[in-house]
């Protein structure tokens, strides 16, 4: 198969409990049949040094580990561009395993003429039996994962939207558009996000595609089904919102509604109320302060000498 036809698959990890599991489980998936068929190669970004990085490789030649020891999600995701070697660079998280027509749905997305961005559904493997809190509901799940999506291939409009965990770029993407903002995105145990939304938002809308065939599935981890860690979660969106927002300007931000104290915000919060949603309703107010802090945020880097990047 020609060279512009393979996918670089780009897997970020940072050290975390069952990684290694997770880990083995997606590269089984991925090296799977047929998807192998359309796989160039496995790049495994070490991000923070903390793999065995003989016994991954051994497993297959495709797979090479590199490492990038600046802590962040989107420093490794630019190094896993600057190490591939394909036409078609695909970002996957360590905690997923793809379907089996993945591959090729990532490649049938790309086959579209002027196509910069494929991406598909992140979906809740039915394998694992999860069982949400009385408290949880589409609001909290769009924090993990959007949850719905489109049903046909095609370009994807709002309010559907494709996220780092399946998403997937033509390495001349980077050439035009830049690289990931090293100032968005997971860094250890903090938990900004928009690292991925905002590279797709430089791309025009017109130039990105769902493709249904092209899933993947994620085991919702129990710590994610809390309290306090969707607290904590919408906290830092709030600030991952602001630098967002600092960044590109509040007109082609995708939630006004939820970061301001607006007519629309109050309603919402009244409705949620009177159904007896009250966690919801906090953890709407939760971001807001995230919002507030944002501008703290950024200054005390700023004056620790982090000048911001992209």
């Amino acid at each position: 198969m020609q060279k512009e036809n393979l996918i670089s698959a780009v897997i970020p990890t940072y050290n975390h409990y069952n990684r290694d599991i997770g880990l083995s489980n997606l590269v089984k998936s991925l090296l799977s049949t047929p998807n192998e068929e359309f796989i160039g190669e496995i790049i495994i970004v070490d991000n923070g040094n903390s793999l065995a990085v003989d016994e991954l490789e051994s497993v297959n030649e495709r797979i090479k580990v590199v490492s990038e020891m600046k802590i962040g999600l989107n420093y490794a995701r630019n190094t896993g561009v600057i190490s591939a070697n394909f036409n078609i660079v695909a970002f996957i998280d360590d905690d997923i395993t793809v379907s089996t027509n993945w591959a090729s749905g990532i490649i049938d997305g790309h086959s579209n003429d002027g196509i910069f961005c494929v991406g598909g559904a992140v979906l809740v493997n039915k394998k694992d039996s999860v069982k949400y809190p009385s408290w949880f509901s589409d609001y909290f799940l769009r924090f993990l994962f959007p949850p719905i999506f489109p049903k046909q291939a095609g370009i994807i409009y709002p309010p559907y939207f494709l996220i780092g965990a399946n998403m997937s770029f033509k390495k001349q993407a980077f050439d035009k558009f830049g690289l990931f903002d090293t100032e968005l995105d997971r860094k250890g145990k903090n938990l900004l996000s928009n690292g991925d939304i905002e590279f797709i938002m430089r791309i025009p809308i017109d130039k990105v595609w769902y493709e249904p065939q092209a899933v993947v599935f994620e085991k919702i981890s129990e710590k994610r089904l809390t309290r306090r860690f969707m607290m904590r979660r919408l906290f830092w969106q709030g600030i991952s919102d602001y630098i967002m927002v600092n960044k590109r300007g509040l007109d082609s931000f995708y939630d006004k509604n939820e970061i301001f104290f607006t007519i629309f915000f109050f309603k919402k919060i009244k409705t949620l109320i009177a159904y007896g949603h009250f966690f919801e309703s906090l953890c709407m107010f939760i971001r807001q302060l995230g919002f507030k802090y944002g501008r703290i945020y950024l200054n005390r880097k700023q004056e620790a000498g982090i000048k911001p990047t992209s």
